[in-house]
């Protein structure tokens, strides 16, 4: 449960005040789970922003997962499902860390590759799912026949993470799901 708790605090820390400038001390204080607690966990910062790009992650995966099972939705529905979830936490986070893999990816130490490498194996398990989204959307009909899926796919990541940093310097979140219907109404 600390573990955990120090986690879910790191996440929202790095992301608004950045991983170079959150020490442990204020991890600590914020969290309030002891110092030798933290440290039993996470035996550095570094340790410890692994486990918040495990963290961003999993949350990710589980709303991913969540939409692509409610087959009884049309692709653009879910796909707008989830975008209202990630807005509203771009929104909860007042703005800060748009996109935590892209943050967290910039903020990682450069020696810290498997971090990185994580975060792209990240983005190729989305394209993918994306890319089987759009195949259930060309079946239904929702979208023309013609399009090519993964190279789609690979444009509405694009895509998104534009509307992600877009969104944050407007402080607008709806351009996340303005720009995803624009998106949609190209493939019909």
């Amino acid at each position: 449960m600390n573990q955990k708790r120090v986690i879910e605090v790191a996440a929202t820390l790095f992301l608004e005040k950045g991983f170079a400038y959150t020490s442990m001390d204020e991890l600590v204080r914020v969290s309030k789970v002891s110092k030798s607690n933290v440290y039993y966990h996470f035996s550095d910062k570094e340790e410890l922003l692994e486990g918040v790009v495990d963290y961003w992650i999993e949350t990710y995966q589980r709303a991913i997962d969540q939409i692509l099972s409610q087959n009884q939705l049309s692709v653009e529905d879910r796909v707008q499902m989830f975008l209202k979830h990630l807005s509203q936490g771009v929104q909860s986070r007042e703005y800060k860390g748009g996109c935590p893999f892209i943050t967290l990816y910039i903020q990682s130490p450069t020696h810290a590759t498997h971090i990185k490498e994580k975060i792209g194996l990240f983005f190729t398990g989305l394209q993918m799912k994306v890319s089987l989204l759009l195949k259930q959307g060309v079946e239904k009909g929702e979208f023309r026949n013609t399009i090519h899926i993964d190279e789609v796919a690979a444009l509405f990541i694009t895509n998104l993470e534009g509307a992600l940093f877009i969104s944050e310097t407007l402080k607008d979140a709806t351009v996340i799901t303005k720009t995803a219907s624009q998106f949609f109404n190209l493939l019909r």
